[in-house]
């Protein structure tokens, strides 16, 4: 199973760091809207430790399928597998025949920047502030991330969107279906 290498940085001044990342010279992909169904098998805790499978489609690109095990909130604490499938409709359609502990259906807006083999996420979700995902192959690609752009220190590890929600007195899991006009 892959691991990832992943932090999040809450509440960011998102003209800010879009500048930065320009000035860097990033490679900048347009704003996608992301659609996502949720099926937990194991609910995210306080710890951020959790096991869920996400079908997930951004923009027009092909629909994932990825099986996700979180053991806590650190930036390698989490292992993933994905596979593309070709129908993101018809994946939940099997998908949803599984009892699984909890399904949710969330949106979100992500604009996707990437220096060398670092990729800087800026995520818009309904109801919190804009949050800045740092991506990398290694500790060490996050660590120049955050360096990259000030922000050391500013992370708070790879906490998930549940207890990301939280910190804003939201419990993610009480909405089924969470999109911009609900």
């Amino acid at each position: 199973m892959e691991r990832e290498f992943e932090t999040q940085v809450p509440d960011i001044n998102v003209k800010q760091i879009v500048a930065r990342l320009r000035k860097l010279g990033a490679v900048e992909e347009p704003e996608l809207l992301q659609k996502r169904w949720v099926f937990d098998i194991k609910p995210c805790n306080d710890k951020s430790q959790g096991e869920w499978i996400r079908l997930r489609q951004a923009g027009d690109k092909k629909p994932t399928i990825t099986y996700k095990d979180k053991t806590g909130k650190g930036l390698t604490e989490t292992k993933e597998l994905e596979i593309e499938v070709s129908d993101f409709d018809m994946a939940y359609k099997i998908l949803s025949k599984i009892q699984f502990a909890g399904t949710y259906y969330q949106e979100n807006r992500r604009h996707k920047f990437k220096i060398d083999q670092i990729e800087f996420t800026i995520d818009s979700w309904p109801m919190i502030p804009p949050l800045l995902e740092i991506e990398g192959k290694s500790e060490a690609d996050v660590a120049k991330g955050l360096e990259m752009l000030g922000l050391t220190g500013k992370d708070v590890g790879h906490v998930g969107m549940v207890n990301t929600y939280s910190r804003y007195g939201i419990d993610l899991h009480s909405y089924k279906k969470l999109t911009f006009e609900s």
